[in-house]
C-alpha cells in the first residue's frame, strides 16, 4: 500500500499522460503543499497546459542544474504528480503556481513539443516489515530531535511541522526536503522501493549530518581558541615592551637598530652592499617590529652581518710542509700528491711576485679549478682536507649529490616564505674567512628539475672571470669568490655536464693495489679502529697476513672503507673478548680471521688448472678493482649459427661476431673447412651468467676462444688477455690496464697479452708486479694467437697438435 494519500477525501485519478514542469536543485513529496515560480518557457507552456485540462501537473527535478532548455534524458524517472491551487502571472512574464503534491510517480517515456509531456504509472510504495518499520520510525524521531539544537537551516514551525507526522514515511520525506541534503540524496529519498527502505536512507544522512555539525563545532572551537591566545600574546608583548622600557629607560628596538647599523658600518661594505642593506634597516626601523615583514628583513640583515665580506686567514705557502702533511695523511697517490704540490708552487711564486709588485695580488688566486676523479674510498676528500691544513686556511665541504634546484647553489629569493642563501654563501659563512677551501662533492651526481639546473648555477661559481661578482638571489648584491680555493670530487667525470667540466682540470684517483691496502690498514686504519674501540696498540696485534686475507677474501673494493669497516668489526670481536675476562691480549691470524669475521666473501678467480680448447682468459675492470673471466667456446653439429650467453651487452655481442668474422675470414690460413662452419652451431659463453658484462676489451679472449674451438688447439692457461679487435685484425686500446694487471696477477697469471698502443701504461703498474710478469704487446690478432695459444702460430698455420712436452717448450719460448 501506499503512504503518499493521507487525507480522508480521495483524489481523483491520475492521467496516464501529465504535461511536466522540470525542477532545479529540489524535491517536493507528496503530501505537501508549495510554491512553485516558473521563468523558462518550457515550464510555462506546462503550468498553461495543465490549467486547461486536469490542472494535474509532473514536478520532476533535473538531474544537472545548469540546463536551461532540457530534455527526458535531463531529468529523473520518478517525479511527484500535484494538483494546482492556485495560478498567477507576473508583469515580467514569469508565472507563480501554488500546488498539492498528490503522488509519487513512475515515467515511462518523455516527449517533448513546446513542453515536455510524459506518459506515467503509479509508483506503488509498499510499507514493508512493520515492526521494523515502526522501530526505525521511533529512531528516526530521536536522532531529529537531537539535531535540532544545532541545526541553523530549521525555522521552528518547521520543527514543528515535521515532529507533528505521525507516519514515519512522511516524517522521512519532510526532513528530507527541509535538511540541506544533496540532491542525488533527496531524489534517492522519492525513489526509495518501500517506507522501511525510505526511513533507512534518512537516519543515515542524519547520521552524516550530525557528524559534519560535530566537526564543525570543533573547528569552531579551535579557531576561538586561537584568537584567543593570539590576543593574548599580543597584550603580554605589549607589556613587556613597557616594563623592559621602564627597566632601561629607553627603547629595546632602538638599541637593536643602533647595533645593526653600528656592524653594517663596521663591515667595510662594497657600495651596493652597503646601499641594500642601510635601504633594508631604514625599512626595518619604520615597521612595527612584530610584523612578518620585520621578521625577514632582520633575518636578511643578520647574514649580511655575519658574512665574511673582508676577513681572510693568510697563507702558509710551505712546499715542505704540505708535503710532509700529505704523506703523514696519506699513502701512495703518488701522481696526484705531485699535482697538488705543483698547484701549491704556483701559488708560492705568484705570491713572492705579488709582494715584489709584479703582479697584481689579485693574480695570487687564479688558476685552474681541481677536480678528483675516481671510485669511492680512495682518498679524493681527505686530499682536499690536506691541501686546506697545508694552506693554513679554512675548509668547507658542500655536498652536491642529488641537489635538483638551482636555489641550492643561488639561493631562494626573499619573497617567499623560510627563503635562506644558497650553499656556498652559507659555506662562507660557516667558514668564516673569504678564502676557505671548498670542497664540491660528488658534482658527477647533480640532477635536474623543472625547478633549473644547479650545475648551470656552478657555471659561475667556478668561472674565475667571473666568480668576483657572484649574485646569491638571497642576498641580492655581488659577494667576491674568487679568493675561494674551489676543489670538486666526482666518480664518474664522463656525467658530469661538459661545460663545467670544460672549467676543471681532471686528477685521476685509481685504485689502490693490495701491497698499497696493506701499507694503508697497517698505519691508519688498524690504529685508529684500536684506538676508537677502546684498545690499547699493546693489548691486540694482526699479522700481515690476516690483514692481506681480510683485503682479498673479505673486501672487493677500489678504496678502503670496507676494509676499515672490517678491521673494525675484528677489532670489536677482540675488544669483546678482553673485556669479558677471556684474553689479556689477543693476536689475530689469518688462519683465526674467519673466527671474528666468519667464512671469506669473496673467492679471487685463479687460472684454469690445464690448457683446454676453446677456453681463453680475457681480463675485466670495474671501479672495485680487477680480475680475470674465462671466455668458452662449444662447436656443436647445427645450422651455423652463433649463441651468446652469460648476460653479454651489446658491446661485448658485438666483439664476438667480429671475432667469428675474423675466423671466417682467415678460415683457409687456419684449416677450418667451409662444411665445419655451416654445419656446426658456435656457443659462447662467459661465466659467471648472473653478473653483466659489458666493454671492448674482452674482443681478443674471445678470437682465441673461438680458433681454438674451431682448430682443436688448446688456449695456454697462463695467458691473460685485454683488447679490442677489428675485423681486419687489428688490436686497439683499452683502458685500465693497471687495475686488470693487478687482477691477473692476483690469479696467478704470469703472461699479459696487450694492445701495443698501451704499452706506455705499463710504467704505471708498480715495479716488483712489473718483475714477475711478462708483457707481450700486440698490434694484430696474428701476434695474440701465437702467444695464447699452444704452439702458437706454426701449430695453428701447420695444423699439428703438440706433445706436452712440446708445449712446455713452446710456454718458456714465448715467454
Amino acid at each position: 500500500m501506499s503512504d503518499d494519500n493521507q487525507n480522508d477525501i480521495p483524489n481523483p485519478p491520475i492521467p496516464e499522460i501529465l504535461p511536466v514542469c522540470p525542477v532545479r536543485g529540489s524535491v517536493i513529496y507528496p503530501t505537501m503543499v508549495q510554491h512553485i515560480d516558473a521563468a523558462r518557457e518550457v515550464s510555462i507552456k506546462a503550468i498553461e497546459s495543465a490549467m486547461q485540462g486536469s490542472k494535474t501537473i509532473l514536478i520532476v527535478s533535473q538531474k544537472d542544474k545548469d540546463i536551461d532548455d532540457p530534455t527526458g534524458n535531463d531529468l529523473y524517472t520518478v517525479g511527484t504528480a500535484c494538483n494546482i491551487l492556485r495560478m498567477k502571472r507576473n508583469p515580467d512574464g514569469t508565472v507563480q503556481m501554488l500546488v498539492s503534491a498528490v503522488t509519487r510517480v513512475s515515467v515511462q517515456t518523455y516527449h517533448k513539443t513546446e513542453f515536455i509531456q510524459a506518459e506515467v504509472k503509479p509508483f506503488e510504495v509498499p510499507a514493508g516489515e512493520v515492526s521494523e518499520y515502526q522501530a526505525l520510525g521511533r529512531e528516526l524521531r530521536t536522532k531529529f530531535e537531537e539535531m535540532i539544537p544545532g541545526s541553523k537551516f530549521l525555522a521552528p514551525d518547521v520543527v514543528e511541522l515535521i515532529l507533528n507526522r505521525e507516519d514515519p514515511g512522511v516524517m522521512a520525506d519532510y526532513i528530507a526536503f527541509n535538511m540541506d541534503f544533496k540532491l542525488v540524496d533527496k531524489q534517492a529519498v522519492l525513489e526509495a522501493p518501500n517506507l522501511t527502505e525510505r526511513v533507512r536512507k534518512v537516519l543515515i544522512m542524519l547520521d552524516s549530518e550530525a557528524e559534519l555539525m560535530a566537526i564543525q563545532r570543533r573547528i569552531q572551537q579551535q579557531v576561538k581558541e586561537e584568537i584567543d591566545k593570539n590576543q593574548r600574546d599580543y597584550y603580554l608583548r605589549e607589556q613587556m615592551k613597557i616594563i623592559q622600557k621602564e627597566l632601561h629607560g629607553e627603547d629595546s628596538e632602538e638599541d637593536e637598530m643602533a647595533q645593526l647599523r653600528e656592524k653594517i658600518n663596521a663591515l667595510g661594505l662594497p657600495d651596493d652592499a652597503k646601499k641594500e642593506a642601510d635601504r633594508e634597516l631604514n625599512r626595518l626601523e619604520r615597521m612595527h617590529p612584530d610584523s612578518a615583514e620585520a621578521a625577514v628583513i632582520r633575518t636578511y640583515l643578520t647574514w649580511m652581518t655575519e658574512l665574511p665580506w673582508n676577513v681572510r686567514s693568510e697563507d702558509q705557502l710551505n712546499l715542505k710542509e704540505a708535503e710532509k702533511t700529505m704523506a703523514e695523511d696519506h699513502y701512495g697517490l703518488e701522481k696526484v700528491k705531485d699535482r697538488v704540490l705543483e698547484f701549491l708552487a704556483v701559488r708560492q711564486l705568484r705570491k713572492e711576485r705579488a709582494e715584489k709588485g709584479e703582479i697584481d695580488l689579485s693574480d695570487v688566486n687564479k688558476g685552474p679549478i681541481l677536480v678528483f676523479t675516481g671510485p669511492p674510498g680512495v682518498g679524493k676528500t681527505s686530499i682536499a682536507q690536506s691541501i686546506a691544513k697545508s694552506l693554513g686556511r679554512k675548509y668547507v665541504r658542500i655536498a652536491l649529490g642529488g641537489a635538483r634546484d638551482e636555489s641550492d647553489i643561488r639561493g631562494h629569493r626573499r619573497t617567499y616564505i623560510g627563503s635562506m642563501p644558497g650553499r656556498i654563501i652559507q659555506g662562507l659563512r660557516n667558514a668564516g674567512t673569504k678564502n676557505p677551501v671548498v670542497l664540491l662533492d660528488e658534482v658527477d651526481k647533480l640532477g635536474q628539475s623543472y625547478q633549473g639546473d644547479p650545475s648551470s648555477a656552478l657555471l659561475e661559481v667556478l668561472d674565475p672571470a667571473q666568480n668576483h661578482s657572484f649574485t646569491d638571489h638571497y642576498l641580492g648584491v655581488s659577494f667576491d669568490l674568487s679568493e675561494v680555493m674551489f676543489i670538486a670530487t666526482a666518480n664518474y667525470p664522463e656525467q658530469i655536464p661538459g661545460p663545467l667540466l670544460d672549467r676543471m682540470e681532471v686528477i685521476e684517483f685509481t685504485s689502490y693495489i693490495e701491497q698499497e691496502k696493506l701499507e694503508i690498514a697497517k698505519r691508519y686504519l688498524l690504529p685508529r679502529q684500536v684506538k676508537e674501540n677502546g684498545l690499547k696498540p699493546a693489548q691486540i696485534q694482526v699479522t700481515d697476513a690476516a690483514l692481506e686475507k681480510l683485503i682479498s677474501h673479505y673486501t672487493r673494493e677500489a678504496g678502503v672503507r670496507n676494509l676499515e669497516r672490517e678491521i673494525g668489526t675484528a677489532v670489536r670481536k677482540v675488544a669483546r673478548r678482553i673485556a669479558s675476562g677471556e684474553l689479556k691480549r689477543a693476536r689475530v691470524t689469518d688462519k683465526e680471521l674467519e673466527r671474528y669475521l666468519g667464512n671469506p666473501r669473496y673467492l679471487p678467480e685463479s687460472e684454469a688448472r690445464e690448457d683446454a680448447v676453446g677456453v681463453s682468459t680475457g681480463m675485466f675492470y670495474t671501479p672495485v678493482g680487477g680480475d680475470i673471466l674465462f671466455v668458452e667456446t662449444s662447436v656443436m653439429p647445427g645450422k651455423g649459427n652463433l649463441v651468446l650467453t652469460g648476460q653479454l651487452g651489446e658491446v661485448m655481442k658485438e666483439s664476438a661476431r667480429a671475432a667469428l668474422s675474423y675466423a671466417k675470414q682467415n678460415s683457409t690460413r687456419f684449416h677450418i673447412t667451409q662444411e665445419k662452419l655451416d654445419n656446426s652451431e658456435i656457443h659462447v659463453h662467459v661465466p659467471a651468467g648472473a653478473i653483466p658484462k659489458e666493454g671492448p676489451s674482452a674482443g681478443v679472449a674471445m678470437v682465441t676462444s673461438l680458433v681454438s674451438a674451431l682448430t682443436g688447439i688448446p688456449a695456454r692457461r697462463d695467458v691473460a688477455m685485454t683488447g679490442e679487435i677489428t675485423l681486419t685484425g687489428r688490436v686497439l686500446p683499452i683502458g685500465g690496464l693497471k687495475e686488470k694487471v693487478l687482477g691477473a696477477r692476483r690469479a696467478g697469471i704470469k703472461h699479459i697479452v696487450l694492445p701495443k698502443m698501451n704499452e706506455r701504461d705499463i710504467t704505471d703498474i708498480p715495479a716488483n708486479l712489473r718483475a714477475s710478469i711478462s708483457f707481450h704487446p700486440c698490434e694484430n690478432i696474428d701476434q695474440v694467437l701465437d702467444v695464447a695459444l699452444v704452439g702458437g702460430l706454426k701449430a695453428l698455420e701447420g695444423k699439428t697438435t703438440p706433445s706436452k712436452k712440446k708445449t712446455k717448450r713452446d710456454q718458456s719460448a714465448s715467454a
